[in-house]
């Protein structure tokens, strides 16, 4: 193969086919483990309220303790919280992420069990006894609740400061007026 060309090939560890991949075929390639990386999220935080480094890593601590063998290449990683290789920051955005990407993730990693969903997402955003995600949180008009349900199950985050200020509306500002002096 000539020098300036390279081979790269990608495999999720998630996808439990590749535990068959042949020996022979393992040992003519290099591996290089990409795990989750909540620095590249830097001090971003989704709408004020909610710091995306802190809360994945609690969510992935949470994962690894709730979800047995596989946990480890099961977490989340950070390019769920990235647009265009920078942090959502746009709170929309984020509740976006969750709803489209997240949630739907973490109720196949469950499989129907929803007590264990409970434990990973927290009890206020799921509804063990009637086995839902309570998605009436994820409305505009309720932000402060779901703010708190994402919170509640890592209370270390809710003491910080960016989770506990509010963001504040911007100001109107009146034009200047001409005077002259």
């Amino acid at each position: 193969m000539p020098r300036n060309v390279h081979l790269l090939g990608t495999m999720n560890t998630a996808d439990r086919s590749i535990a068959l991949l042949d020996t022979a075929l393992r040992r003519r390639f290099g591996f290089v483990e990409l795990m989750p990386d909540v620095s590249v999220l830097g001090g971003a935080s989704a709408g004020g309220s909610i710091p995306l480094g802190p809360w994945l890593a609690a969510l992935n601590d949470r994962l690894r303790e709730h979800l047995g063998r596989d946990a480890r290449n099961l977490q989340i990683g950070h390019a769920y919280l990235l647009e265009e290789g920078h942090p959502v920051t746009d709170f929309t955005r984020f509740v976006c992420v969750l709803v489209e990407d997240l949630v739907p993730l973490l109720e196949e990693y469950c499989y129907e069990d929803y007590g264990k969903l409970a434990h990973i997402l927290g009890p206020s955003l799921v509804d063990e006894t009637r086995q839902r995600i309570r998605e009436e949180l994820f409305a505009p008009a309720k932000r402060g609740e779901l703010v708190q349900a994402l919170l509640e199950p890592a209370p270390e985050i809710v003491t910080t400061p960016v989770a506990t200020s509010v963001p504040e509306e911007p100001e109107e500002t009146a034009e200047p007026e001409d005077s002259e002096a």
